[in-house]
């Protein structure tokens, strides 16, 4: 096993400890005084929602506790071994002695240890294993039973002529999914009959079944945690049960399932195992199915966003910057740059409706997909939406991203809703494939064209025709073209290429033809600001981001830099409140600056490549238009940035505490009022008295009038210790050791740097290249010690006050 991961320091026999709670402390002492987490309370939160969704403790004394929070820098498995054993809630019954704990990076780097951790899980299956560990000689027999490298077999089907077939899914999909696929094809044989299972944990899908095996399966086994996709088992015997079943007594399941399986009907939810399971499939939270739609839709924003910004800013560096990807003339139509230009355009027209497919699949499944793409794409089209409304001629916006989300929420709800519908077998395949396809694509198709497409169109001329009149009316001056820049910057950040974007944008470029330059100097250096603003903020503050969501920045600085705004619109809907106001107000600043100083853009275009290629006049208004780009970005960037942090409070603080304080008590009313709704709608299933209902329904009232007392409970107990704490670090040495911190990292990378250039000057070509990698990586390496160790320092600092909050509650 990888030596980072796991080695005798994290090896403990013959620990004292009584309780479960205890055990998790222990293990997040250590882990954090070793480096491989930066929040003891979070690790230990972590493991406690963990064994919420269902318990970790095994079988023979083993518990395989684990946690996967942004909080672990590195993955790490610590084992301990308790002097007696203590109670885990394990599937035997039996108490516990015997401790494996996974710690995973909630980031794309914890992926790749992710193989080695779930292998370590069906490792302790073996029974010469498990034996060896209950009676450990001394540490270094513990890593070397857990180290050593064995082949992995399988346990092929058995030649039974019954054929069972099945899916093993936990919520984390790291230990269960595993040990349940080796229990259940190990049983198999052991009653003549032949099985074959497919996991889907963190590792992705293993061993996909394919339709023969299904087809041919007496039965299939759903023993799942969570949700899984259900269309290929319609018509099948299916018998669905909890993860931890098939772990404990994979031959009763199997008898019981050929016994008691139902045949799978279309639309209903017998994939679903747990009430915890319908909720992650089934999940009310609308931003949840935002982001999961987004997820789908940010590889089209890159491919997208790239292929533009390539084709469009090579072509104005080769032909100027009034030509497009086709050349001046159009000469070009073949070229590379305009397919690059059309692929792009492609990529940006898909984007749209797979946003809104994808987050009608989030809640409703498949069926929900096509009905929710037709919508946006139809919204996306002002020439399939009908004009009605009087003195206007047609509609002149589409619907943007905004209509995609309207479509997506719309279809899924509907189509979920649907799917409740209790209809004969003998329609039931009919369905997904005709019934609601037909019916969610026609209405929400005329939705769009008959009501809301109008609407929007009519406000948007009325901007349009207002911005026309101020410019055209030649009593611009100063402040009315510092007012108008202000208004065209707000509109440009508002929504991103959206709907307010786009009209501000025509307008633009229509005054543009009528000798009318201003206006597009303002729009113009307004629009990169989102992206540059948002992307900026990934480096500048590290802390709020994951690695796929810096990767995200990079993408949207560079969408920035030739003026693509709609790399900011992932930021925008995950956090829709703040990012989309310090965008507004970032952008409304550049072309408000833009505007006073009267800047002129030839281009109808945005982005600093059209100062570069000279559509804005080189010479002071171009530096005008850098200081207007440059205001802009520093405007969304600080106020987003400082937003979040007051927010967020700061490492190890009283705030901090207090925020995920709060965030647990959403958390666990949310939680607690949707096992009652859910209890509510089978007592409605069941007919149910309607006392019976109201008695639910009153459970309902007091859960949220607790929660609001234990909000105030929590903000007046936060108040006082707050302001101790901020007293305390005014008269503590923090900030001097902070700054000794960073200047002792400082001058260790700049010691690199000079080496790099003394190094390299001596070097021929491939060893300088060689060491300039070497010296980057160590340069790196520095930097993240520099970031912990000034975490690590605030975290120390505030603690007892922390604690003091914590132990409030």
């Amino acid at each position: 096993m990888n030596k980072e991961i796991f080695n005798k320091n994290n090896i403990f026999i013959n620990i004292d400890l009584k309780t479960q709670d205890e055990v998790f402390k222990y293990i997040s002492k250590i882990a954090f005084d070793l480096g491989y987490v930066s929040n003891e309370k979070n690790l230990i939160k972590g493991f406690k929602d963990r064994e919420k969704e269902s318990t970790t403790g095994f079988e023979d004394g083993f518990a395989i506790p684990h946690a996967r929070i942004k909080d672990v820098t590195k993955p790490a498995v610590f084992y301990i071994k308790l002097k007696n054993k203590i109670n885990w809630k394990s599937l035997d019954g039996e108490g516990t002695n015997v401790v494996l704990a996974l710690l995973i990076p909630d980031t794309p780097t914890g992926e790749v240890h992710l193989e080695i951790l779930s292998s370590l899980a069906v490792k302790i299956m073996d029974d010469k294993v498990k034996k060896e560990l209950q009676n450990p000689k001394t540490v270094q027999n513990v890593l070397d039973i857990l180290s050593e490298q064995k082949e992995v077999k399988k346990v092929v089907q058995g030649k039974g002529k019954v054929k069972v077939v099945g899916i093993t899914a936990c919520v984390t999909g790291i230990a269960h999914t595993y040990m349940a696929e080796e229990k259940m094809l190990k049983a198999g044989p052991q009653i003549g009959v032949s099985v074959r299972i497919e996991t889907q944990g963190s590792k992705g899908v293993g061993t996909k079944l394919t339709s023969k095996e299904i087809d041919e399966a007496d039965v299939v086994i759903l023993a799942t945690d969570t949700s899984v996709e259900m269309e290929r088992f319609v018509g099948k015997k299916v018998y669905a049960t909890k993860v931890g079943e098939a772990i404990k007594d994979p031959v009763g399941l199997i008898n019981k399932a050929l016994k008691e399986g139902k045949i799978y009907e279309s639309g209903k939810n017998e994939g679903f195992t747990t009430e915890k399971g319908k909720k992650a499939a089934v999940n009310d939270s609308a931003l949840n199915h935002i982001l999961a739609g987004i997820s789908y839709m940010i590889p089209m924003i890159v491919l997208g966003g790239i292929c533009l910004a390539f084709s469009l800013g090579l072509a104005k560096a080769i032909w100027g910057p009034e030509s497009g990807t086709s050349g001046p003339n159009g000469e070009y139509k073949w070229g590379i740059l305009a397919i690059l230009d059309s692929i792009g355009g492609a990529a940006f027209a898909l984007m749209i409706p797979v946003l809104a497919g994808f987050i009608a699949n989030s809640i409703a499944g498949r069926a929900a997909i096509a009905p929710a793409m037709l919508g946006a794409f139809i919204g996306n089209d002002t020439s399939k939406l009908a004009s009605w409304i009087p003195g206007i001629d047609g509609v002149s916006t589409p619907m943007g991203f905004v209509g995609a989300i309207i479509a997506g929420l719309v279809v899924g709800y509907y189509v979920r809703w649907v799917n409740t519908w209790k209809v004969p077998k003998s329609l039931a395949p009919a369905m997904p494939i005709f019934f609601i396809p037909l019916t969610a694509g026609i209405a929400i198709s005329i939705m769009f064209i008959y009501v809301l497409g109008a609407p929007i169109g009519y406000v948007m001329d009325q901007i349009q025709t207002g911005i026309e009149k101020a410019y055209n009316s030649g009593n611009i001056g100063i402040l009315v073209g510092l007012g108008l820049g202000l208004i065209l910057g707000a509109m440009a950040g508002f929504d991103m290429g959206g709907p307010i974007n786009k009209i501000a944008f025509i307008t633009c470029s229509a005054l543009i033809t009528a000798g009318v330059q201003q206006p597009m100097g303002a729009m113009s250096a307004a629009i990169p600001v989102a992206p540059l603003g948002m992307g900026l903020s990934t480096i500048l503050f590290k802390r709020f981001y994951s690695e796929e969501e810096r990767g995200m920045g990079i993408a949207a600085m560079i969408m920035g830099t030739i003026g693509i705004s709609e790399g900011a619109i992932p930021f925008a809907i995950r956090d829709p409140k703040r990012a989309i106001i310090c965008n507004v107000l970032g952008s409304a600043v550049a072309g408000g600056i833009a505007g006073a100083f009267m800047i002129t853009d030839a281009a109808a275009h945005g982005g600093p490549i059209v100062a570069i290629l000279g559509a804005v006049p080189y010479g002071p208004m171009t530096a005008y238009y850098f200081i207007a780009v440059a205001a802009g970005v520093a405007v969304t960037t600080s106020l987003y940035g400082i937003w979040q942090l007051k927010d967020a409070g700061a490492f190890g603080s009283v705030k901090e505490a207090h925020v995920l304080h709060l965030e647990q008590l959403k958390a666990e009313k949310n939680e607690r009022v949707r096992e009652l709704h859910l209890e509510i709608k089978n007592l409605k299933e069941q007919n149910a008295s309607e006392a019976k209902i109201n008695i639910e329904k009153e459970k309902i009232a007091k859960i949220k009038e607790q929660y609001k007392l234990n909000v105030q409970l929590a903000k007046e107990n936060f108040k006082p210790i707050d302001k101790k704490e901020k007293e305390f670090i005014k008269s503590s040495t923090l900030k001097s050791d902070l700054k000794l911190i960073s200047t002792k990292y400082e001058n260790q990378i700049k010691i690199l740097k000079e080496e790099k250039i003394r190094k390299g000057s001596n070097l021929p070509k491939n060893e300088k290249k060689i060491n300039n990698e070497k010296i980057n990586n160590k340069i790196s390496e520095i930097k993240e010690i520099k970031e912990n160790k000034i975490k690590n320092c605030n975290i120390k600092i505030r603690k007892k006050y922390k604690e003091e909050y914590l132990n409030r509650f």
